[in-house]
Order: C-alpha cells, then sequence, then structure tokens
C-alpha cells in the first residue's frame, strides 16, 4: 500500500512538473529575467488620413528600432511592391537603451496583461474588442523568458492598449510633415 501511494504522489508530482514546464498551467504575471534574447514588437497603424504607419522593436540587449512613414516597408522588410508610390517612405532611429530599462520595460507590458489570452469559446463574447471611432489600431508581438505572444488581431484591452501606446511614445517623436513650396 506505502509503493501504491508513494507511486501516486510521485506520479502526481511528475505531471505538475511536467504540465508547469510545458506551460499547461500557465501564470500570465511573472518576473521578467534579463535577457538579450528577450523582444517586444510593436506596430501602430492609423485607419484614416495618411496611413502612418509605425513599427517600434525593443531587444533584451538594449537595441530600440523605429521604423515610421506609409510604406509596406515598415512593418515588412520583405515587402516586394516597389511600384507603390508610397515605396520610399520610410525612417528609421535605432536608439540603445540599458538592459536594466528594457528589462523595466518588458515587465511593465508584463504587468499590464501582454500574456494574458482569451481562450475557450465560453469567453468568446467577453473578448475585448477595439472601438470602433479608434482611430489607430496596435498591434504586439513578444518573446519574453521564452514566453511568446503574437497576434493577428488588434490589441482592445484598455490597460494594455494605453501602455503600448506610451511606449511608442517614448521612442517615436514624429517629424512635422514639410509642406511644397506654392509654384
Amino acid at each position: 500500500m506505502k509503493k501504491i501511494l508513494f507511486a501516486f504522489w510521485a506520479s502526481l508530482f511528475v505531471l505538475l512538473t511536467g504540465c508547469r514546464w510545458h506551460g499547461l498551467i500557465f501564470d500570465p504575471y511573472f518576473k521578467v529575467e534579463n535577457s538579450g534574447l528577450n523582444w517586444v514588437e510593436i506596430r501602430q497603424y492609423e485607419t484614416i488620413g495618411s496611413k502612418q504607419r509605425v513599427r517600434l522593436r525593443i531587444d533584451g540587449n538594449g537595441l530600440v528600432t523605429v521604423r515610421d512613414g506609409s510604406s509596406a516597408l515598415v512593418n515588412n522588410s520583405f515587402a516586394a511592391n516597389m511600384k507603390s508610390e508610397t515605396w520610399e517612405d520610410i525612417r528609421e532611429k535605432r536608439v540603445t537603451i540599458s538592459e536594466d530599462d528594457a528589462q523595466l520595460i518588458y515587465q511593465s507590458l508584463v504587468d499590464a496583461g501582454l500574456f494574458v489570452k482569451y481562450e475557450g469559446l465560453p469567453y468568446l463574447d467577453e473578448r475585448p474588442v477595439p472601438s470602433s471611432n479608434e482611430t489607430v489600431m496596435v498591434f504586439v508581438s513578444a518573446n519574453i523568458n521564452a514566453r511568446t505572444v503574437g497576434a493577428s488581431d488588434p490589441v482592445g484591452k484598455p490597460d494594455l492598449l494605453e501602455r503600448l501606446k506610451l511606449v511608442v511614445l517614448t521612442f517615436y517623436q514624429p517629424r512635422p510633415i514639410r509642406k511644397q513650396p506654392q509654384p
């Protein structure tokens, strides 16, 4: 009987640690560790007007890359439509921050619910969607502590959306558009 009880507890322990290891028991709020392999990419699109795009990527080693413009190259480095009239409208800026600052940004995004997932049919109706009055759509992809998130749907969670917009504004200061001189 003792052997059976021991085998039961040992298998339960192995099952739970295995589930934890493989992410079946997933805690979306965790402490971010410093790693050069961490990254976050935020893509922001205007839905009306000039159709401005901004892509911000923060790597764990502190490299921050900001691309903006209306070219398809802003969000897709492999875009091939060279005949587009907005093809050359792209600007890129690189900034280096400390790894600790990058970790602080990652932690703020995790705390805002970056890894909270909406799974299962019962939650389908409760899934947040962006307001139809919103003129900016924000998408996010990330790999933090070997946990990944990426979605083709825009971010709809208000706290996370505001945090993402704040991170973009920290590094993206748009230049005013130069007006062409009148002939």
